[in-house]
């Protein structure tokens, strides 16, 4: 599990720093940092989180994001709410200097399966994207891999946009089941650097 403090870097130069975690506030918030070289952006299709609200505030630079139907440049001091439901992705660097962009999800009640998946998921991502088994958008090439880990780590707290949930549980439970027959691991980790 991550710690704050701990930080991750990915080849494409996209680095993260844990403020918060699950661990040390048990189970109510994830606080990330991102930082996220000129033409780079954050892993994430668009997608929705139907039980909390996801905050997002640029520290420093220019990131373009979706929240909704809408297009939106966000400068250093701007912050954003994305409501329970709502569809959105995450920023990427629409200036001329590295973008910083904090990212959190807070919850009343604990909730380990959402904040702790959230640190998991990425902490997969970015070690599989270190093992050149990432595209250039963030997601794990591998289908079953992918399915896998968001099975295990995201599933039920975040969906993808488009396509009905009872439909993405089914296509990605299936292929989740078909990975972990194959001997699949749906989340891996390797030391912060």
């Amino acid at each position: 599990m991550a710690q704050p403090g701990d930080e991750l870097s990915q080849p494409d130069g996209v680095r993260v720093h844990f403020v918060r975690t699950s661990a040390q506030t048990g189970g109510r918030a994830v606080e990330l940092e991102w930082h996220v070289p000129v033409g780079r952006r954050l892993a994430a299709l668009p997608h929705r989180h139907p039980g909390a609200p996801e905050h997002f505030r640029v520290e420093s630079g220019t990131g373009r994001h979706w929240l909704g139907r809408r297009r939106l440049i966000a400068r250093a001091g701007d912050g954003w709410v994305v409501p329970p439901g709502s569809s959105h992705v995450h920023p990427a660097n629409a200036g001329t200097e590295p973008l910083v962009v904090r990212q959190w999800i807070a919850v009343e009640a604990p909730d380990m399966e959402l904040v702790g998946g959230i640190e998991r998921y990425f902490e997969t991502v970015f070690t599989l994207a270190g093992e050149g088994r990432v595209d250039r958008f963030g997601r794990i090439k591998s289908p079953l891999q992918d399915a896998l880990t968001l099975w295990e780590t995201l599933v039920p707290g975040t969906y993808l946009v488009g396509i009905p949930i009872r439909v993405q549980r089914a296509a990605i439970g299936g292929l989740a089941a078909i990975a972990r027959r194959r001997g699949m691991t749906a989340v891996h980790a390797r030391r912060p650097g």
